[in-house]
């Protein structure tokens, strides 16, 4: 029998992988774009604390936030087919991913207005800087994550498959 850890990912966990990272280059590039619009001479002095307490705060409150409701599920009801269970599971992960991916994006989203009022690109770079991590280490479907939503999945002792069938971790005998 093959450790679980180093089975394959199944491949809806690739695909929203792709997807999360696909979101997640966005933040980089209109960090880049806003470059061009608010720096006029350097980077200029860093603003007043209140710009980047408030973005700071936001990525405390979309940390918390996403701890709490980002991985919170109805658990799976008895009975169904494995490969039924396992596409609703994928599905509602799936689902999950973009709330938690909206909740930790609203960091950054929230500097760039920030950053219009002050007339700094310090604010957007705070913004980015901690947005970046939160949403990779939020919504990434990484194992952590994966097993923390499995574990909401199964409350009720259904088995959700979010991270594998049996028959995924055993060798086919020769």
């Amino acid at each position: 029998m093959s450790n679980p850890l180093n089975a394959a990912p199944p491949p809806a966990a690739a695909s929203l992988t792709l997807v999360v990272r696909t979101m997640l280059m966005a933040i980089p590039l209109i960090t880049i774009v806003l470059y061009f619009v608010l720096v006029t001479d350097g980077l200029g002095p860093f603003p007043a604390l209140w710009a980047p307490a408030v973005v700071v705060a936001a990525a405390a409150a979309a940390y918390a936030l996403a701890e709490l409701i980002g991985f919170r599920a109805v658990p799976l009801e008895h009975g169904g087919r494995p490969a039924d269970v396992e596409s609703d599971a994928w599905r509602r992960f799936t689902a999950s991913t973009f709330v938690r991916f909206a909740i930790c994006e609203a960091v950054f989203l929230l500097s760039i207005p920030i950053a219009f009022v002050v007339n700094s690109y310090w604010v957007v770079l705070v913004g980015a800087v901690l947005a970046i991590p939160l949403v990779a280490y939020e919504v990434l479907p990484s194992r952590r994550n994966q097993q923390r939503f499995a574990a909401s999945l199964e409350a009720r002792g259904v088995p959700s498959y979010l991270l594998g069938r049996p028959q995924d971790f055993t060798r086919p005998q020769d």
